[in-house]
């Protein structure tokens, strides 16, 4: 965002729709100290092809507000929520026509990944996609971990 979009976006998007189908979404990540501003999202938001699926991580809390909020629905963008150590767990919010979550924290355990499939089960139920990433880890944990999601979130369904 801070080199200008107009002339970043195309140079970044060109090759993505060689992906077709296999093209989940793509991850625009706004670091920590990049604060709230507006120009250059509204001008992220308007260079970025329509076709191609967007989500925004925006890190600085100064972004979190409902203008912001409203920018990214308006343009079918998803919010990526991020989960990491030492802060509270992040709000799930509809901006785009699916879910997209980052679970970062240091370690998971069996109960914490319950609760995450029962904040992540309406959103399922209401026929969004959700794309859900753990951590990487030394010992494959998370890779376990991530594989028993969705049958976690089909048993909150079920509730």
């Amino acid at each position: 965002m801070r080199g200008g979009a107009a002339g970043s976006v195309p140079w970044l998007t060109e090759a993505l729709p060689n992906f077709g189908e296999r093209l989940g979404a793509v991850l625009f990540r706004v670091p920590g100290e990049q604060p709230r501003d507006d120009a250059a999202l509204d001008e992220l938001l308007e260079a970025w092809p329509r076709d191609l699926p967007l989500v925004v991580e925006l890190q600085h809390p100064a972004w979190h507000v409902d203008e912001t909020f409203a920018r990214l629905q308006a343009a079918g963008a998803a919010l990526c929520a991020t989960d990491v150590d030492d802060a509270d767990e992040p709000a799930l919010r509809r901006t785009g026509g699916f879910l997209y979550l980052r679970l970062r924290r240091s370690a998971y355990d069996e109960a914490t990944l319950d609760t995450w499939a029962r904040r992540i089960a309406p959103f399922v139920a209401d026929g969004m996609d959700a794309f859900i990433f753990l951590r990487h880890d030394g010992d494959g944990r998370n890779a376990r971990l991530a594989e028993s999601l969705p049958a976690r979130v089909e048993r909150a369904l079920a509730r």
